[in-house]
């Protein structure tokens, strides 16, 4: 007999002998096993049987708590946020000093921010998250997960001083975390604290080379700060790492724009554009260029006609770009009236 109705029929027989209405000590005992057995029909993957145990476990006694937190994770993992907050709020209010239920309420608030259409939902839910996780940071002060959330909420609200503080918590707590370290680099980033947002990007590259996207953040804080040269490589090593991702060319284009390589700087977003036909951005640049090479050559009317093309393209994908329409305009021979 599998363990599975084994268990089954236990709780039928128990609860046909006695039922739920039991006095209190009897009551928490059955209700326990309830929840022992609906954790192992989670386990199983049969949700829709561990929820009915749930539930009967908490008719037998409504104050158990890690009854409660389990349907929440069970509605969690099913992406019923709305259902998950319900059942984790009732966790914490029945055991208001356990950790993992507050933790599982602030993780719940996240995704449903992050998930919210409206801005005003987006902070309402943003700020329950930080609510939830300050009750479970005093809890367990020493949780990293718990800290390096509450920073990543602070900072999405744009409180970047309640941001670093935390995220500084959760980088004594494991200093080898690569996020921890990332996380503040894009804090100081956001504050315009370029050199401090440097070195916290390195101290993550260093736990961790292989992090496009950290690359990315390094080399365009170089660029914020004019140091072309030094950006170049990181987004050489960006691109090398995720070869598919049109945005280290993107933006090497722009740097061999800036150190006024233009052929490099065409090759690069001419790779950008194969990977990603409709990178408003890239045809752009790549129009920047070829105009530019048109203006400093002057008679190459084929160099001209590239870079209208290129931002025409720009345009037919991203319309909104005022100034580059001026630009067409400048630039189109008084001739020619292209259709854009």
């Amino acid at each position: 007999m599998s363990a599975r109705k084994l268990f089954a029929i236990l709780s039928l027989s128990v609860a046909f002998a006695a039922g739920c209405n039991l006095p209190r000590s009897a009551g928490e005992a059955m209700a326990f096993d309830h929840y022992a057995i609906g954790q192992v029909l989670a386990e199983s993957g049969d949700m829709d049987a561990a929820l009915a145990e749930l539930l009967e476990a908490i008719r037998c006694d409504p104050e158990l708590s890690v009854a409660h937190a389990a349907i929440g994770d069970i509605h969690r993992k099913r992406g019923s946020h709305r259902l998950a907050v319900g059942a984790y709020q009732n966790a914490c209010r029945v055991n208001p000093y356990a950790f993992r239920p507050h933790y599982n309420l602030g993780v719940t608030y996240q995704a449903l921010a992050q998930a919210a259409q409206a801005v005003e939902a987006y902070t309402t839910y943003l700020k329950e998250a930080v609510n939830v996780y300050l009750r479970a940071v005093i809890i367990r002060e020493d949780d990293f997960d718990a800290n390096l959330n509450l920073s990543a909420c602070y900072f999405q609200l744009g409180k970047y001083d309640m941001a670093e503080e935390y995220c500084t918590v959760a980088i004594a707590l494991n200093p080898k975390s690569p996020q921890a370290h990332s996380n503040l680099g894009i804090i100081y980033d956001s504050q315009n604290r370029l050199y401090k947002a440097i070195r916290a990007y390195k101290d993550s590259l260093e736990i961790d080379t292989n992090q496009p996207k950290i690359l990315l953040n390094l080399g365009s804080t170089y660029m914020r700060q004019g140091l072309c040269k030094a950006a170049l490589s990181p987004f050489r090593l960006a691109a090398k790492q995720d070869p598919k991702d049109p945005a280290p060319f993107r933006q090497l284009g722009e740097c061999y724009y800036r150190l006024k390589q233009y052929e490099k700087a065409v090759e690069s977003y001419q790779q950008a554009i194969s990977l990603d036909p409709r990178d408003a951005s890239a045809l752009r640049g790549l129009g920047t260029v070829h105009i530019t090479q048109y203006v400093l050559a002057r008679d190459n009317g084929q160099l001209r006609d590239l870079g209208l093309a290129a931002w025409r393209r720009s345009l037919e994908i991203e319309p909104e770009q005022q100034d580059l329409i001026k630009l067409v305009a400048k630039y189109t021979p008084k001739d020619i009236n292209p259709e854009l």
